[in-house]
């Protein structure tokens, strides 16, 4: 009986949120005690586990910059500062950002739902006490805790203790969270020198390699698309992104990722062929882009033919002309039912439920082309590692416990590494692809990033930075290395990810002041001066414009 492998990638990344010495944003360090981790554990609790993760260079980065302390976060700092020494600027603090956790994490402690009770009253600043605000910064540190974590001493403690904290317990706590944070980088290393998991990266700075290689891509899948003004086109800033990222990769991890990541599944024929140049031998996309790719008609793989249905369960091979890779599309509800659905579900339905989906493709591909159709086939599942787990209980511990002990006992199913999945595939059985139309995981197109007028007007801005980088290598050498940096930085997609109104966050002035802020960098170390535009923000200009709201209206008639 010939098994049907299982390729799970989870996907670990968070954008760059420092600026100077100070993180503007915590997000880094509140999932690295949360789910970096508690990911890496979970392969721990289940040697027989087989699985991919992917670790974004900027987000290593920045855990390497929290564990050396080169930047201050304010957040941290508020987690240990003697309560009786709190400044009403720090009080305000604790009470605007220390329940920034899912209603999960609030509720399952008495005494942090108690906090948050009573921080929803009008006059929640005078009803706060010293022991209130101690107890606070406790609890906001515990619930960005992984379960496993908080399992274990002195979690456990401090999780039953559940009011009362001391200023000892926050420095207690505060340095068990510091070392769960060192333990992230050393386990991910184990884990992969046992084989138990492949250790792969995306560009640097994670951005949309596509339109990076040239903005016209976008109208591949999208042809009437607005763009912005100017052509961005700039091969070299993509083969940039990708050669640091397997350089970084090399020097701080001491390996060579044999597979990358692009940046949300962000691919097209020369996306690949610079992935391929820079020697990684697989990426991987969405079952959207692959459809967009191919069309609908049957695929000759060997000698079977390969229905429309079931293309996106066997790798592809690819001949760019610098050489074959191997491309994985994921199963987009497989993922997506993990992300999306079964975070509501009992956790034991919700695998079993995963489980029989796994065997019904399996049937599916042994009924149609035999059981030796399986040594080529696998099913690929990709999604983020960190952002869909606080919508589970228990940071979705019961689940994972339970679906990695499914996919280890169910002698049908298979788990697998990537890299695993193309070495136990008999390549002459593969299908070629000859085209890619880019596109994004989501949608198979990337509108997130681009063609809304606030989107076009941050491209534009970082076209006109590249242009005056452009022009001042060719007199000058001050100034260069480090400006580059700043626009590899801003090149990066986290920025337009909150550009336009496909998505809400009250974060979002912060996000746009750093794009700006690392282009105006760029003009900085070049000597230049600061463009006015980059002095206000996009959101609010674009958001203003007629154009804006034409695209806002047209956007959500076809929702």
């Amino acid at each position: 009986m010939n098994p049907i492998r299982v390729a799970i990638l989870w996907h670990q990344h968070q954008p760059c949120y420092r600026a100077g010495n100070e993180f503007r944003l915590p997000w880094a360090w509140l999932h690295a005690t949360k789910d970096y981790l508690e990911m890496a554990e979970h392969f721990e609790r289940h040697p027989k586990m087989r699985g991919t993760i992917n670790l974004v260079p900027s987000l290593l980065k920045q855990i390497e910059e929290y564990i050396a302390g080169d930047a201050h976060d304010r957040v941290l700092e508020l987690m240990t500062k003697d309560s009786e020494t709190l400044w009403r600027g720090d009080q305000i603090f604790l009470l605007d950002h220390f329940f920034q956790a899912n209603q999960h994490f609030i509720d399952r402690s008495p005494r942090y739902r108690e906090l948050f009770q009573k921080a929803s009253a009008p006059d929640r600043e005078s009803r706060f006490e010293l022991q209130d605000y101690r107890d606070l910064a406790v609890h906001y540190s515990l619930a960005w805790t992984g379960e496993i974590a908080r399992r274990r001493e002195p979690f456990n403690s401090l999780v039953n203790k559940d009011r009362g904290f001391s200023e000892q317990d926050k420095q207690l706590l505060a340095h068990a969270q510091m070392e769960n944070v060192k333990r992230i980088i050393p386990l991910h290393k184990e884990l992969a020198r046992r084989g138990q998991i492949e250790l792969i990266t995306s560009p640097f700075y994670h951005p949309i390699l596509p339109l990076l290689i040239d903005t016209e891509s976008a109208r591949n899948a999208m042809p009437n698309m607005q763009l912005p003004q100017h052509r961005f086109h700039a091969p070299e800033e993509a083969n940039d992104q990708i050669q640091r990222a397997r350089k970084f990769f090399k020097e701080e991890l001491s390996l060579e990722p044999q597979g990358m990541w692009p940046s949300e599944g962000s691919i097209s024929w020369d996306a690949i062929t610079l992935i391929r140049a820079n020697g990684f031998l697989w990426t991987a996309s969405d079952e959207a882009v692959l459809r967009n790719s191919i069309g609908g008609s049957p695929t000759q793989a060997g000698n079977i033919t390969i229905k429309p249905e079931h293309t996106k369960y066997f790798p592809w091979r690819a001949e760019t002309s610098e050489g074959e890779i191997t491309l994985f599309f994921r199963d987009h509800t497989l993922s997506d039912n993990i992300g999306f659905t079964y975070p509501s579900w009992n956790a034991n339905d919700a695998a079993q439920h995963f489980i029989q989906n796994v065997l019904r493709i399996r049937s599916e591909l042994n009924i149609n082309y035999g059981e030796d159709v399986l040594h080529e086939a696998s099913i690929s599942v990709i999604l983020d590692g960190e952002n869909c787990w606080e919508f589970y209980r228990n940071n979705g511990f019961e689940f994972l416990d339970t679906l990695y002990a499914a996919l280890t006992s169910t002698p049908e199913i298979q788990p697998v590494t990537f890299s695993e999945a193309i070495g136990g595939s008999r390549r002459d059985m593969l299908p070629h692809l000859t085209n890619v139309t880019a596109g994004s995981w989501i949608n198979g197109n990337f509108q997130i990033w681009i063609g809304h007028p606030e989107d076009n007007t941050a491209w534009d801005a970082l076209s006109a930075a590249k242009q005056a980088l452009d022009e001042a290598r060719a007199h000058q050498a001050d100034g260069i290395k480090e400006a580059h940096e700043e626009l590899m930085i801003a090149e990066g997609s986290d920025w337009n990810w909150w550009y336009g109104d496909d998505h809400v966050s009250n974060e979002k002035n912060i996000f746009d002041e750093l794009f700006r802020m690392h282009l105006a960098e760029v003009y900085r170390k070049l000597g230049r001066a600061v463009p006015e535009n980059l002095l206000s923000p996009i959101a609010i200009a674009s958001s203003n414009d007629s154009a804006a709201r034409q695209y806002s209206a047209m956007h959500k008639a076809t929702e």
